[in-house]
């Protein structure tokens, strides 16, 4: 697992065998839903959306 300084970390997708790797940096807390259409070759990443984790979530509707 790849760490920036800023303490965001490199999370792979899921890919396809063979396909080139691709993924996205977030912060731990954060958590990633992948987009993807299966294909003849297997999987393949059509996009994510980042979400703040539940815990975070929570705080926020707390707070207001």
């Amino acid at each position: 697992m790849f760490t920036r300084e800023n303490g965001q970390i490199w999370m792979k997708s899921p890919e396809a065998d063979g396909a080139a790797p691709k993924g996205v940096w977030v912060y731990p807390s954060e958590d990633i839903e992948w987009h993807y259409v299966c294909t003849p070759l297997g999987m393949l990443v059509t996009g994510y959306t980042i979400k703040p984790s539940r815990i975070d979530s929570q705080a926020l509707c707390e707070a207001q």
